[in-house]
Protein backbone atom coordinates (compact mmCIF):
# COMPACT_ATOMS: atom_id res chain seq x y z
CA UNK A 1 0.00 0.00 0.00
CA UNK A 2 1.74 3.33 -0.71
CA UNK A 3 0.85 5.83 2.11
CA UNK A 4 3.12 8.92 0.09
CA UNK A 5 0.82 11.44 -0.27
CA UNK A 6 0.80 13.93 -3.04
CA UNK A 7 2.83 17.10 -2.45
CA UNK A 8 2.02 20.60 -3.94
CA UNK A 9 2.86 20.78 -7.25
CA UNK A 10 6.65 21.45 -7.38
CA UNK A 11 6.51 22.23 -11.75
CA UNK A 12 8.88 25.32 -12.32
CA UNK A 13 10.68 24.23 -9.03
CA UNK A 14 14.17 22.62 -8.54
CA UNK A 15 15.57 19.60 -6.82
CA UNK A 16 18.40 20.02 -5.54
CA UNK A 17 20.02 16.71 -4.42
CA UNK A 18 21.22 16.14 -1.06
CA UNK A 19 23.70 15.20 0.21
CA UNK A 20 21.89 11.68 1.36
CA UNK A 21 21.14 10.61 -2.07
CA UNK A 22 21.78 7.21 -2.78
CA UNK A 23 21.73 7.44 -6.31
CA UNK A 24 25.24 7.76 -8.16
CA UNK A 25 23.46 9.49 -11.20
CA UNK A 26 21.48 12.24 -9.51
CA UNK A 27 24.75 13.09 -7.14
CA UNK A 28 25.71 16.62 -7.11
CA UNK A 29 22.73 17.66 -9.51
CA UNK A 30 19.84 20.03 -10.26
CA UNK A 31 16.43 19.29 -11.38
CA UNK A 32 14.09 21.82 -12.87
CA UNK A 33 10.95 19.94 -12.69
CA UNK A 34 8.45 20.63 -16.02
CA UNK A 35 5.61 18.50 -14.83
CA UNK A 36 4.21 16.77 -11.18
CA UNK A 37 0.76 15.50 -11.14
CA UNK A 38 -0.58 12.95 -9.19
CA UNK A 39 0.81 10.21 -12.21
CA UNK A 40 4.41 11.21 -11.23
CA UNK A 41 6.42 13.96 -12.59
CA UNK A 42 9.46 14.73 -14.98
CA UNK A 43 12.45 17.33 -15.82
CA UNK A 44 16.10 18.06 -16.65
CA UNK A 45 19.27 17.84 -14.97
CA UNK A 46 20.51 21.33 -15.50
CA UNK A 47 24.05 21.35 -14.24
CA UNK A 48 25.56 19.06 -16.23
CA UNK A 49 27.22 20.57 -19.08
CA UNK A 50 27.79 17.49 -22.16
CA UNK A 51 31.17 17.73 -24.04
CA UNK A 52 28.99 17.70 -26.97
CA UNK A 53 27.63 21.87 -28.20
CA UNK A 54 24.18 22.64 -29.61
CA UNK A 55 26.01 23.75 -32.87
CA UNK A 56 27.81 20.49 -33.07
CA UNK A 57 24.34 18.79 -32.86
CA UNK A 58 23.06 20.96 -35.36
CA UNK A 59 25.42 20.13 -37.60
CA UNK A 60 25.11 16.44 -37.30
CA UNK A 61 20.95 17.19 -38.43
CA UNK A 62 22.83 19.05 -41.68
CA UNK A 63 21.36 22.43 -39.80
CA UNK A 64 23.46 26.06 -40.03
CA UNK A 65 25.49 26.66 -36.73
CA UNK A 66 26.76 30.16 -35.48
CA UNK A 67 29.53 30.52 -33.72
CA UNK A 68 27.51 31.11 -30.46
CA UNK A 69 25.36 27.83 -30.83
CA UNK A 70 29.02 25.84 -31.52
CA UNK A 71 30.41 27.60 -28.10
CA UNK A 72 26.61 26.01 -26.73
CA UNK A 73 27.34 23.02 -24.60
CA UNK A 74 24.64 20.65 -24.84
CA UNK A 75 23.38 19.41 -21.13
CA UNK A 76 22.82 15.85 -20.07
CA UNK A 77 19.26 16.63 -19.48
CA UNK A 78 18.86 12.50 -17.69
CA UNK A 79 18.78 9.05 -18.03
CA UNK A 80 15.77 8.65 -19.90
CA UNK A 81 16.00 9.22 -23.94
CA UNK A 82 19.44 10.62 -23.46
CA UNK A 83 19.57 10.34 -27.02
CA UNK A 84 16.68 12.91 -27.72
CA UNK A 85 17.03 16.49 -27.43
CA UNK A 86 14.37 19.09 -25.31
CA UNK A 87 14.91 23.19 -25.19
CA UNK A 88 14.03 24.78 -22.10
CA UNK A 89 13.27 28.77 -23.49
CA UNK A 90 11.97 31.88 -22.30
CA UNK A 91 9.56 33.25 -24.63
CA UNK A 92 6.26 31.68 -25.80
CA UNK A 93 5.17 28.30 -27.11
CA UNK A 94 4.64 28.76 -30.25
CA UNK A 95 6.42 26.40 -32.05
CA UNK A 96 4.68 23.11 -33.27
CA UNK A 97 5.11 20.90 -30.03
CA UNK A 98 5.75 23.25 -27.09
CA UNK A 99 4.10 24.31 -23.97
CA UNK A 100 4.43 26.96 -21.19
CA UNK A 101 5.86 25.78 -17.63
CA UNK A 102 5.65 29.02 -15.95
CA UNK A 103 6.99 32.24 -15.14
CA UNK A 104 8.22 32.49 -19.02
CA UNK A 105 9.68 28.94 -19.30
CA UNK A 106 8.46 26.93 -22.22
CA UNK A 107 9.69 23.35 -23.40
CA UNK A 108 9.59 22.64 -27.34
CA UNK A 109 10.21 19.09 -27.94
CA UNK A 110 9.45 20.05 -31.93
CA UNK A 111 12.19 20.07 -35.03
CA UNK A 112 11.09 23.65 -35.82
CA UNK A 113 12.66 25.11 -32.66
CA UNK A 114 15.98 23.71 -33.98
CA UNK A 115 15.61 26.78 -37.28
CA UNK A 116 15.73 29.19 -33.90
CA UNK A 117 19.17 27.72 -32.32
CA UNK A 118 20.67 27.97 -35.28
CA UNK A 119 19.71 31.74 -35.96
CA UNK A 120 20.93 32.53 -31.95
CA UNK A 121 17.17 34.20 -32.11
CA UNK A 122 16.51 32.92 -28.74
CA UNK A 123 17.66 34.92 -26.12
CA UNK A 124 18.03 32.16 -22.94
CA UNK A 125 17.96 28.44 -24.26
CA UNK A 126 19.16 25.05 -22.74
CA UNK A 127 19.22 22.14 -24.79
CA UNK A 128 18.74 18.67 -22.89
CA UNK A 129 19.51 15.10 -24.24
CA UNK A 130 17.48 13.10 -22.02
CA UNK A 131 15.19 13.97 -18.91
CA UNK A 132 14.36 12.68 -15.80
CA UNK A 133 11.40 10.68 -14.84
CA UNK A 134 9.04 9.37 -11.65
CA UNK A 135 6.34 7.27 -11.75
CA UNK A 136 3.31 7.62 -9.03
CA UNK A 137 4.33 8.61 -5.85
CA UNK A 138 8.00 8.31 -6.31
CA UNK A 139 9.21 11.38 -5.98
CA UNK A 140 6.61 12.55 -2.98
CA UNK A 141 9.19 9.03 -1.27
CA UNK A 142 12.54 10.34 -2.61
CA UNK A 143 11.75 13.69 -0.87
CA UNK A 144 10.11 12.14 2.22
CA UNK A 145 13.65 10.25 2.49
CA UNK A 146 15.57 13.05 2.51
CA UNK A 147 17.34 12.74 -0.94
CA UNK A 148 15.91 15.99 -2.34
CA UNK A 149 15.38 19.71 -1.01
CA UNK A 150 12.93 22.06 -2.84
CA UNK A 151 13.62 25.25 -4.38
CA UNK A 152 11.63 27.64 -6.24
CA UNK A 153 12.89 27.85 -9.44
CA UNK A 154 14.46 31.45 -10.81
CA UNK A 155 15.70 32.61 -14.84
CA UNK A 156 18.93 33.55 -13.64
CA UNK A 157 19.96 30.15 -12.16
CA UNK A 158 17.99 28.35 -14.70
CA UNK A 159 19.94 29.97 -17.42
CA UNK A 160 22.31 32.80 -16.55
CA UNK A 161 24.37 31.17 -13.53
CA UNK A 162 27.78 29.04 -14.74
CA UNK A 163 26.37 25.44 -14.64
CA UNK A 164 29.77 24.64 -11.75
CA UNK A 165 27.94 27.10 -9.74
CA UNK A 166 24.28 26.31 -10.26
CA UNK A 167 23.24 24.04 -7.44
CA UNK A 168 25.34 25.65 -4.91
CA UNK A 169 23.05 29.38 -5.87
CA UNK A 170 20.09 27.01 -5.24
CA UNK A 171 21.76 26.03 -1.64
CA UNK A 172 22.23 29.48 -1.08
CA UNK A 173 18.37 30.24 -2.25
CA UNK A 174 16.85 27.77 0.29
CA UNK A 175 19.32 29.30 3.33
CA UNK A 176 21.31 25.59 2.97
CA UNK A 177 24.95 25.06 3.18
CA UNK A 178 25.44 21.34 2.09
CA UNK A 179 28.93 21.00 3.51
CA UNK A 180 27.31 21.46 7.31
CA UNK A 181 25.39 17.97 6.43
CA UNK A 182 27.03 15.16 8.37
CA UNK A 183 26.70 11.80 6.05
CA UNK A 184 28.37 9.10 8.12
CA UNK A 185 26.99 7.53 11.25
CA UNK A 186 29.17 7.98 14.76
CA UNK A 187 29.20 6.26 17.17
CA UNK A 188 29.28 7.90 21.17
Amino acid sequence: MNTTTHTKNLAHHFLLASPYMNDERFEQTLIYVCRHTADGAWGFVINQPLPTSVGGILTELDLPSSQLAMNTPAIAGGPMRPEAGFVLHTGLPNFNSSFAIGENVCLTTSKDILDRLSEDSLAHYLMCMGFCSWGTGQLEAEINTGDWFICPADLQILFRVPFDERLMQAYDKIGINPDNFVTTAGYA
